[in-house]
């Protein structure tokens, strides 16, 4: 399996046994724009998806996240890009954490209305498709307004969309 990138946040202290967190992404291209949730409480975008529920497989989830969050009502996988091994500090759970992102380029072909989960609603999160570079400026800017050493979700999702920018030429 194609690792695209190995984040480690040099900041936190890493137990020797650590809970790991699978989760899956989408990565939505269409007309040269990104399909990309935008947090109106953080003022960043990153790609929509999330975790992995207990005997559910990853394309199943993969699904069941995008009709959540984007309303993807019919999705044809393209390709697996590959996986993103991070290891720091969960927001959600304020302990180090090592998280397993699988990402897949898709294709949707037919949207509905979302259904978000309360956690993303208090997020403010809403899809929207952006040009790469605007994404990747929101992201550096709002990262640079925070002074936070501690390594996050939009920093990975910033070093991600760069990864997307050079793969598909946007």
């Amino acid at each position: 399996m194609n690792q695209i990138l190995l984040v480690t946040d040099a900041f936190i202290e890493i137990p020797p046994k650590i809970r790991t967190r699978e989760v899956v992404r989408a990565i939505i291209i269409h007309e040269n724009k990104l399909l990309l949730m935008y947090s109106r409480r953080d003022h960043m975008v990153g790609t929509p998806g999330g975790g992995i529920i207990l005997n559910e497989s990853k394309l199943d989830a993969l699904y069941r996240e995008l009709l959540e969050e984007v309303g993807a009502k019919e999705v044809r996988i393209i390709e697996h890009l590959g996986y993103v091994e991070e290891i720091r500090k969960s927001r959600s759970l304020n302990q180090p954490m090592r998280i397993l992102s699988d990402y897949y380029h898709v294709e949707v072909k037919e949207f509905v209305n979302a259904s978000l989960e309360e956690h993303e609603e208090e997020m403010g999160l809403e899809p929207r498709y952006m040009n790469i570079d605007d994404a990747i400026s929101l992201n550096e800017r709002q990262l640079a307004l925070s002074h936070e050493d501690n390594i996050s979700f939009y920093y990975t999702q910033t070093k991600l969309l760069k990864y997307i920018k050079e793969k598909f030429n946007l």
